[in-house]
């Protein structure tokens, strides 16, 4: 049997409740994308892809929303809080009223007690209007989906910025599936459920919403006394993407009051600013790039006799690396992946040819399948990262078992002579601060991998002038990301006084040196 696509993300904070995001008809888990780095800091986040939608394309949709609940069950954590928007809303709340135990509270969103309205619900779709739009589908599957767009858009307010997020999800189209949808959204009652439910229940509406009337909120408010209902003004089917600030808040402020939300841990790190710094020195990269490349040369010796199983790049950069990796794999499949969309596009105009598959995302978020990578190569990425137990616990996550991760990344002394002629100029962090190695050991060890190598080299680069040395970071898009950084310009004071600072490094040769801690590292999954 086909497996269902699942990813699950850990969350930024220890002690983080399970969340369980289930999407709507038409759509797959990157609805929820924008959402997820917001959302891993208060949980452990579960994505699926429904049977039949996604990745999980190839997978029958059971017309039996029972039956498509236990193809869901064995992918899905024991306990956890649930959000599902629209059909999966519905599914959701199945499972609330079947499987208890398994649900800690319950978060719909655009999602009703029946699709289609009877004579006792009449705040549903009108059974007329569902009947042309399913010929429409039936017909022509395409020009179905463009119409529920369209009807998902209906009175949105911000529209462009929701259209832009559909026009994004790059969809593998099974018309069954998308039939067998309607059918079971057709025939779905959840009334009796709702009315079973033991959890805390929410229940999200839009106010412009042309496929679940916000009218409903009533009729929930009046049949459902202990859930609650909330109309986001404004939005369309879609509030989640409409008004994301507005939504986030509403669910946080939810699970807080039920005593299930901890507090998240402090961000220092802005990813989006390392993606911009990085895409901005795509060009610049590799003519700075040096000891950079020495470090990738080196970790490639290390890459384990793992052939013609899934590779990927993780941090790929301007895709140096990329032809010795398709060289090493053989006939297997190579990946490349990066935060900088600018590094990915370079990387792209000169290696096209090489790779198999491009992913512009975060180590600490994935866009792959459980199991579905033998080997994965990163060279100098890691270190940008902040969660280190997310990270490698997404590496676990992707990797087959049996598989290995060979890993480049960067120790606290790292640039120490920079970092100490700054602390005589002033009390702002200057210099990036990289993990302790027990740091990394823990988050390894707390994943189930298993350290099979470590290694560490000491790398001494020297310059004529500390002007060398910071046109090179610069170059090589290596600026300081710390939260702690000083804002604006630094005066001509401040450069000459931290020149000075560094002069106490000069060696007998002459030259400024600069130090890298180097840690070499190879992990291996059991299995």
């Amino acid at each position: 049997m086909t497996a269902i696509y699942r990813e699950r993300l850990a969350s930024y904070t220890s002690g983080a409740a399970e969340l369980v995001l289930l999407h709507g008809w038409g759509s797959d888990s990157e609805i929820w994308r924008s959402l997820v780095p917001t959302l891993r800091r208060r949980f452990h986040v579960t994505l699926v892809d429904l049977p039949g939608f996604g990745r999980s394309a190839a997978c029958e949709f059971r017309r039996d929303p029972v039956l498509v609940v236990e193809q869901l069950l064995p992918t899905l954590p024991e306990s956890a809080v649930y959000c599902g928007w629209s059909l999966g809303g519905m599914l959701a709340t199945v499972i609330a009223a079947s499987y208890p135990e398994r649900v800690r509270a319950l978060m719909t969103i655009a999602s009703n007690a029946i699709f289609v309205a009877d004579d006792a619900w009449s705040a549903a779709m009108p059974a007329g209007d569902f009947s042309t739009f399913q010929n429409v589908l039936e017909k022509n599957s395409v020009k179905g989906l463009r119409r529920f767009n369209l009807l998902q858009l209906h009175g949105e307010e911000r529209a462009s910025s929701v259209q832009a997020v559909l026009r994004d999800q790059k969809l593998p189209l099974n018309a069954l599936a998308l039939v067998e949808g309607l059918h079971c959204l057709h025939d779905m009652d959840n009334r009796s459920a709702l009315s079973n439910i033991e959890c805390p229940a929410i229940h999200v509406f839009g106010a412009e919403d042309a496929l679940v009337p916000s009218r409903a909120a009533a009729m929930f408010a009046n049949y459902y006394p202990d859930h609650e209902c909330k109309v986001m003004s404004g939005c369309g089917h879609l509030p989640f993407l409409s008004s994301p600030d507005e939504f986030v808040s509403l669910m946080f402020e939810f699970i807080r009051s039920k005593g299930m939300l901890c507090e998240a841990k402090p961000h220092y790190l802005d990813k989006t600013d390392i993606g911009r710094s990085f895409s901005r020195a795509a060009a610049s990269y590799d003519g700075a790039a040096m000891l950079q490349r020495r470090i990738a040369d080196h970790l490639i010796s290390l890459m384990p006799e793992i052939k013609n199983a899934p590779l990927m790049d993780l941090g790929c950069g301007t895709g140096y690396s990329l032809p010795a990796l398709k060289q090493y794999m053989g006939e297997g499949e190579l990946l490349a992946a990066d935060l900088a969309p600018g590094m990915l596009i370079y990387a792209k105009e000169h290696h096209l040819d090489t790779v198999d598959g491009w992913l512009c995302g975060d180590a600490e978020d994935l866009p792959l399948a459980d199991n579905s990578v033998g080997l994965i190569f990163s060279s100098l990425a890691l270190q940008w990262c902040e969660n280190l137990p997310a990270v490698y616990a997404e590496i676990e996550r992707v990797l087959k078992p049996g598989g290995a991760a060979v890993i480049a990344t960067l120790g606290p002394d790292t640039l120490y002579e920079l970092r100490e002629s700054w602390r005589h100029v002033d009390a702002y962090a200057h210099v990036n601060e990289f993990s302790e190695r027990a740091e990394i050991q823990s988050a390894i060890q707390n994943t189930g991998l298993c350290v099979d190598e470590w290694q560490e080299h000491i790398e001494l680069m020297e310059y004529k002038q500390l002007s060398e040395l910071t046109r090179e970071l610069k170059n090589i898009g290596a600026h300081n990301v710390n939260s702690g950084r000083p804002n604006g310009l630094t005066s001509r004071a401040r450069i000459k006084a931290l020149a000075s600072g560094y002069e106490q490094f000069r060696g007998q040769s002459g030259l400024l040196p600069a130090t890298y801690q180097v840690w070499y590292v190879r992990c291996v999954k059991l299995g």
